[in-house]
């Protein structure tokens, strides 16, 4: 049998703005989330193993694709996944490591997957401040998790 649920955040905790999937978790864990939380610094096949298991999961990282800073983007493993990334095992992409589960764990990998993204501001600086727009999305994504993990089952 599956376990409910985990969230998991994916940054670098040292670096401005790609600190916030970390940040994140590390909020949820100080309020006693009735889910399980983890933190990765890669978004590499850990990930992969960190969902396998759970009914559904949720993944908080940053993103720099545009957007203004501090936009949140949810999105589906299809919006993400990438083949050619698959050339190169070093260079996989957050999609393509969650695709590469579920053709070979199908049975292990969530039903729901919700992936979360924080466009960022500045991500070069080595600092735990993050930009005033991230914190106020990562307070936006911390109340969106708190609501959908304490929702009624439908």
């Amino acid at each position: 049998m599956k376990a409910k649920c985990v969230v998991i955040g994916i940054g670098n905790p040292y670096l401005q703005d790609d600190r916030a999937g970390v940040v994140v978790v590390e909020q949820l864990e100080r309020e006693g989330l009735a889910c399980h939380t983890e933190v990765v610094y890669t978004v590499g096949f850990e990930v992969m193993d960190k969902v396998r298991g759970y009914e559904r999961a949720i993944v908080v990282d940053a993103c720099k694709l545009g957007n203004a800073p501090g936009s949140i983007l949810e999105v589906s493993v299809d919006d993400i996944f990438t083949t050619h990334a698959l050339v190169n095992s070093h260079a996989i992409t957050l999609g393509t490591t969650l695709k590469t589960g579920y053709v070979c764990f199908p049975e292990e990998m969530p039903t729901e997957i919700r992936i979360l993204l924080i466009e960022v501001k500045e991500i070069k600086e080595f600092t735990q401040q993050m930009s005033p727009e991230v914190e106020r999305a990562v307070t936006e994504v911390v109340a969106r998790i708190r609501d959908l993990v304490t929702a009624p089952a439908a």
